[in-house]
């Protein structure tokens, strides 16, 4: 312990010699002491977050400066060699090449055997190919310098008020968005964002959520904790000026934002508790007292009060959805219309009009009078009135929530999106036998469904051209060796006709005509996952009304191999092409079967799973049973041994259970018990042996994941928000102006 003292103390003076030589250094100025090193730790691990979220918003230079504090704070640890991994990143995807190269070969250099030069000998790869592309990946807004848009639908006029860059570019959907009553700052979740100077600031130090400014700005309310919370609040700094205060006792649990009442002292919101799910409440700040104000079998949602304090509307979800009217007292209520979509209500400042912004719909409560309105993709969706209540603010992020196709070494280290710039929808995807290509689901810039071939070490992305004689095709999925392709034609009566089709991924399209090889089929259970390829590529299992039927992909007539009252799906082959197997679901759960590919008697039946896997010869099933434990089966003995405890895993379920090709390991995501959240990807050796968490960085949702053929890699599909534009924008318009022209009545 003594000579851990001293050591630190000697750094601690080395550090101040240093300050002293070299004051105007950016990054001794910005970086705390670290007096252990666990605080050490915790320092790197704040500004590796932060560095996270500032290259998510395009602020490089700032980005590379925290990843820099990293690697001061902890050389040579794993979090600075993921930092060092981060510093190219964020090279590259300024256009910076040589700099991004050189950062990756010194990161090879300095730990050739960590587990991070899989992915930075990849990326690598990407930066060469770059150089010689000489392409910028950067993607700009085209509308971003547009002061103001005329909508060529109605001739409404939309002007730009505001943009959002760097580090108050944070806002990634207007959900929860709204306006301070003087007009200085947005309040979105945790994040207080100043209009003019200033950065975001932290509105608490806790989780918050749908938090919402009172009428006088003096407070603000918010969900954390399963509790309603209240905060004194300066509306003119926007800063929290005392501690929050708990109003309910955690035993609710909470949905929409509340709606103040106008004199402040009260807020209106839905109750979400297993005893009063769905009612509507009042309750004050003064003193937590509470008000019931509807009691139904139905639920009612997103209550709203009206500017002058006499009525709250709220949306009513029974045997239809509906908008109503109540008394503050709950002792009268009125429906005002019916609805086929969401009304979740917004009253207009004036109190004639109930907008309801998820479907951009206005109700004139003088006649009951429905007006829909069209509004140009670019100024995004509406989220506040003026102060004036005269014109109506949108907001356009510069944030998509986007499916992402990404690729992680199973040895673990940093993650790797592919396609970027692309629209992918990257659920079912397909490497190519070399390894070198995945091919997967997205649309071109036209719009059209098409298959992307990306290549892994970056270089241009194709689409599959798909010249066949039949009109509108579909592709589907690809055989084992990527040489055929599945494709269907939906047809007016519901069903649609499955085709094969020679495919060649060098020349990017087909070689040859299209064979029909299964007409008229309906889609059971499964969806996308309702046909398989056999592993030679000469056969597909096809979910058809509710049974198993083999196609033959050269034509000929299929065989069904199950004929039972059970609606069957998910038809999957065994890796040896002799076994098929199918699920049916129960009101008990998914019931497992396995037969003989070419039809006959059972093979096996499972029950009370979450997910399965054939190994690689197709002589076991790895099987994650509901909340216990993650096992391999014998099809030949039927004999089960454990490989791994779900609960010592801290997870309560895993799904996308996969086997990898040299029998190894299993891969899957797991369902955290205390996070609630899923991810990462875990790594399980077969054989036993403690399990390895890989994807950690990537914090959307983690699902359909495919090993490389040679059991290297593993890509999957991720979502959440993506940043796609240059800038976060507010536009107004002038509501008599949008009610006036851009309106179509619709129903009295």
């Amino acid at each position: 312990m003594k000579k851990i003292s001293f050591l630190i103390l000697a750094m601690c003076i080395t550090l101040a010699i240093v300050l002293a030589v070299e004051p105007t250094s950016a990054w001794f100025e910005a970086l705390p002491l670290a007096n252990s090193a666990e605080d050490a730790g915790k320092l790197a691990e704040g500004h590796f977050g932060k560095a996270i979220r500032l290259l998510k918003q395009e602020n490089f230079q700032d980005a590379i400066v925290e990843y820099e504090k990293v690697i001061k704070l902890l050389p040579k640890s794993k979090i600075a060699q993921d930092a060092q991994y981060w510093i190219g990143q964020t090279y590259f995807r300024m256009g910076q090449l040589d700099e991004a190269l050189s950062i990756f070969e010194k990161l090879i250099k300095d730990y050739p055997g960590s587990a991070i030069i899989p992915v930075t000998q990849l990326m690598m790869a990407r930066v060469q190919q770059e150089k010689e592309n000489e392409k910028s990946r950067a993607k700009r807004d085209a509308t971003s310098d547009k002061k103001v848009i005329i909508d060529p639908k109605t001739g409404v006029k939309y002007t730009k008020t505001k943009t959002f860059t760097g580090k108050k570019d944070v806002i990634q959907g207007t959900t929860g968005l709204n306006l301070s009553p003087n007009g200085k700052f947005l309040l979105h979740g945790n994040l207080v964002i100043p209009l003019d100077s200033g950065d975001p600031f932290e509105l608490v130090d806790m989780p918050t959520g749908r938090s919402t400014w009172s009428p006088d700005g003096k407070k603000a309310a918010f969900y954390s904790k399963d509790a309603i919370w209240v905060i004194p609040v300066s509306p003119e700094t926007g800063q929290s000026t005392g501690p929050p205060k708990k109003l309910l006792d955690g035993k609710y649990r909470f949905g929409s934002n509340v709606s103040w009442s106008p004199d402040g002292q009260k807020f209106v919101f839905s109750s979400r508790d297993e005893e009063f799910t769905g009612d509507v409440w009042i309750i004050s700040v003064t003193d937590g007292s509470l008000t019931q104000i509807t009691s139904t079998p139905e639920r009612e949602l997103a209550p709203a009060w009206s500017p002058d304090g006499k009525t709250i509307a709220y949306e009513r979800k029974g045997k239809k959805l509906s908008l109503w009217l109540s008394s503050v007292d709950g002792e009268t209520a009125r429906k005002i219309i019916d609805s086929d979509y969401r009304c979740a209500p917004i009253w207009s400042p004036d109190g004639k009009w109930i907008f309801l912004y998820e479907t951009l719909r206005f109700i004139r409560l003088a006649d009951k009078k429905e007006y829909s309105l069209t509004t140009p993709e670019e100024v995004g969706a509406f989220f506040s009135w003026s102060l004036d209540g005269k014109k109506m603010f949108f907001y356009h992020s510069s944030y998509d929530y986007r499916s992402v196709l990404k690729v992680v070494s199973a040895s673990g280290g940093p993650t790797l999106e592919l396609g970027r710039g692309l629209m992918l929808w990257p659920y079912e995807h397909f490497w190519s036998p070399d390894n070198k290509m995945i091919i997967t689901e997205g649309e071109d810039k036209e719009g059209n469904y098409v298959l992307w071939i990306i290549p892994l070490t970056g270089g241009e992305s194709f689409p599959i051209e798909l010249d066949v004689t039949v009109t509108n095709p579909i592709p589907l999925c690809l055989s084992r060796d990527c040489k055929k392709l599945l494709f269907s034609v939906k047809k007016s009566d519901g069903t649609e006709d499955f085709w094969v089709v020679p495919i060649s991924l060098k020349e990017t399209r087909t070689t040859g005509p299209a064979v029909m090889i299964f007409k008229g089929g309906q889609r059971g259970r499964g969806g996308s996952s309702s046909r398989s390829w056999s592993p030679d590529g000469s056969k597909i299992a096809i979910s058809h009304e509710g049974n198993v039927w083999i196609a033959n992909v050269e034509g000929g007539k299929p065989v069904q191999i199950t004929k039972t009252p059970e609606v069957e799906g998910w038809p999957r082959w065994s890796p040896d092409g002799k076994m098929v197997y199918y699920i049916v679901q129960s009101g008990k759960g998914n019931i497992l079967h396995v037969r003989p590919a070419s039809g006959g008697k059972e093979i096996m039946r499972l029950e009370a799973f979450d997910d399965i896997a054939w190994s690689p010869d197709g002589k076991e099933l790895a099987v994650a049973f509901k909340k216990d434990q993650l096992s391999v089966i014998s099809m030949a003995s039927g004999k089960t041994r454990r490989i791994a405890d779900l609960k010592d895993m801290g997870l309560t379920e895993v799904y996308d259970l996969l086997w990898s090709p040299d029998g190894k390991n299993l891969a899957c995501v797991g369902y955290h018990i205390e996070k609630e959240q899923s991810g990462p990807i875990f790594i399980i050796p077969v054989e036993g042996g403690k399990a390895t968490e890989v994807a950690t960085d990537d914090k959307g949702w983690i699902s359909w994941l495919y090993w490389s053929p040679d059991s290297k890699w593993i890509s999957y599909n991720s979502d959440g928000n993506v940043k796609t534009r240059s800038e976060g924008t507010i536009w107004e318009v002038d509501m008599k102006e949008l009610l006036s022209k851009g309106k179509k009545e619709q129903k009295k």
